[in-house]
């Protein structure tokens, strides 16, 4: 009886620890939850500017259920209806989405709904068939557990971010593969600007659609004035007759457009020689095979330089003298100044004196490094640069 007794005690004890140890690690468990959108917001079928500010949708879901007490992260995610795979899905986590212990929101603006189609690899202008689902993570990398709400499905019709663009076609070649100019914002339609060699021949522009498709383009040829442009079928084309680098600027506000020559590219400011004004630059060198802009030279460091381009009225000459030469500014003219944006080794349109101005990596002690510096123009509204040092 005694050792009946102790085999039961024993037993007892077992289960007791057994018990513990399925208290102490509890084993999670896909059992999902619910995500519903709120019915009393009507989301519009099509999107627009217009409407950018105004409420696309709410929506609220459970606490995602792992099985044992836990807490999740949430992040509400958009992907293509079509995309079987579910592998580009583009993830919503800002200030609309509000995450409590009692509750669990997530409120979007038209803009930031259309922000979200435009970044799905799938976008286009016309209606999308598109779901919208949250997903849920329980624990940190590398293995997080991952639960998915039920999806909600969506068609809607969103607007192109894309910065409208027109190409500058040459009679007899294909427009989507042209020159380019590109308006600074996607709304704007009056400041068409870009940088392009161009051959001699008769051109016209080629306004694509919202996405950039030139299927079915508007067609822009020379107005009834020089200068002017029109999209009568009548319109005659726009001659070019010299080779060589143009700027080019069009706006449909006024029906306008401007072809200005340059000779090159360059740098100039306190960087390249001390003393010397905007006039004189150190010309650069154009790579046909890469369309880019470059030179090695010495460069002072802590000083600042921007890049031109100029016209020069005869031949370009360049006094050789040391640490660079530079072009004098007599019998040039200025076309245009970039200055540096926000974004690193980017570029923009910037004349006024003391902005847009790039910095000479290491102290201002009057010390020289050799660079090479590559100018980039070839996209529209999207001018980089890059500097690289040159071993001794």
């Amino acid at each position: 009886m005694k050792n009946i007794l102790n085999s039961i005690c024993a037993a007892i004890i077992l289960i007791g620890i057994i018990s513990c140890e399925d208290t102490r690690d509890p084993i999670v468990s896909p059992n999902g939850f619910e995500l519903r959108k709120d019915a009393t917001v009507t989301s519009p079928s099509v999107l627009t500017q217009a409407t950018a500010t105004d409420i696309f949708g709410k929506f609220e879901w459970d606490s995602a259920n792992n099985g044992p007490a836990t807490v999740s992260s949430y992040t509400l995610q958009v992907f293509d209806h079509n995309d079987t795979s579910l592998s580009n899905p583009v993830e919503y986590t800002g200030n609309g989405l509000v995450i409590s212990p009692t509750s669990r929101k997530a409120t979007l603006t038209v803009a930031e709904f259309n922000t979200l189609l435009n970044g799905l690899p799938t976008f286009k202008c016309s209606e999308m068939d598109v779901d919208v689902r949250i997903k849920s993570v329980l624990g940190i990398n590398p293995n997080p557990y991952i639960q998915y709400s039920n999806p909600i499905n969506v068609k809607v019709t969103a607007y192109s971010l894309k910065l409208p663009v027109m190409a500058f076609v040459k009679a007899g070649n294909t427009p989507s593969t042209e020159p380019r100019i590109a308006a600074s914002t996607p709304t704007s339609n009056t400041d068409y600007v870009g940088y392009m060699y161009l051959e001699p021949g008769n051109y016209k522009f080629y306004q694509p659609d919202a996405c950039q498709d030139f299927t079915t383009p508007t067609i822009y040829g020379g107005g009834g004035t020089a200068g002017s442009l029109s999209s009568a079928t009548s319109a005659p084309s726009i001659a070019v007759a010299t080779a060589g680098h143009y700027l080019v600027k069009a706006n449909l506000s006024n029906n306008t457009y401007t072809l200005t020559p340059f000779t090159t590219f360059g740098v100039f400011g306190t960087a390249t020689r001390s003393g010397l004004g905007t006039g004189f630059q150190v010309p650069f060198d154009y790579d046909a095979a890469t369309k880019t802009w470059t030179k090695e030279m010495d460069l002072i460091r802590g000083k600042k330089f921007k890049f031109k381009s100029n016209l020069w009225t005869g031949t370009l000459v360049v006094p050789p003298l040391p640490n660079p030469p530079y072009a004098p500014g007599t019998a040039s003219s200025s076309v245009s100044i970039l200055g540096k944006t926000a974004t690193p080794f980017s570029l923009e349109e910037n004349s006024t004196a003391g902005q847009g101005d790039i910095t000479v990596p290491g102290t201002d002690d009057g010390t020289r490094d050799k660079y090479k510096i590559e100018l980039d123009v070839s996209k529209p509204r999207n001018y980089t640069y890059k500097l690289t040092i040159v071993p001794n």
